[in-house]
């Protein structure tokens, strides 16, 4: 059994509570995790997990959320002083990578908000291409069919999902072939 510092901030507290939330979670899925669940992960009561948290939706948002959408607006800041291409190039490669480091949270994210109306209002899909579509505006470059290849792209990144993980070298080899694709 862990143990924890039970003289943690609040913040620390809370922190530890989404960390041991989110490992739940991944390996129960939202319908089969309870707060019990969670409270046990976390080393603490049940009690003490709702002065924190109203409700087990409100864990799994709070969970996820830094995961999915935080990372991806902060890691396209690192794009700033680059041409258009090499910032399109910097922004999928990222994505990539990321994908690959966190399956296991973006799958559970996409299969819940298929299967579970509890958790459906938060549309990954839908947040990551607005998300991305933004970032690409941003990076001056023009694509002729916009839609058509935010697809494309999006086909890209998440193919990572399901395919096995290949090396940096492969995954920066892999987006100059689809840059090189989209902006011909």
């Amino acid at each position: 059994m862990k143990k924890f510092n039970n003289r943690m901030t609040k913040e620390e507290r809370r922190k530890q509570i989404l960390e041991s939330a989110l490992k739940v979670f991944t390996e129960k899925g939202y319908n089969g995790s309870t707060t019990i669940d969670i409270a046990k992960e976390a080393v603490i009561s049940e009690v003490t997990l709702f002065r924190y948290f109203d409700s087990k939706k409100q864990i799994f948002m709070e969970a996820i959320e830094p995961i999915l959408l935080t990372s991806l607006k902060e890691s396209l800041a690192g794009s700033e002083d680059l041409e258009p291409v090499s910032k399109l190039e910097y922004i999928l490669r990222n994505r990539i990578k990321y994908i690959s480091q966190y399956n296991d949270v973006i799958k559970l994210v996409l299969m819940e908000s298929q299967v579970n109306p509890e958790v459906a209002d938060f549309d990954l899909i839908k947040q990551t291409t607005s998300i991305l579509k933004d970032s690409i505006k941003d990076t001056g470059v023009e694509l002729e069919d916009e839609d058509f290849l935010i697809r494309i792209m999006m086909g890209s990144i998440l193919s990572f999902l399901y395919l096995p993980k290949i090396t940096d070298d492969e995954i920066d080899l892999y987006v100059e072939h689809l840059v090189a694709k989209i902006i011909k």
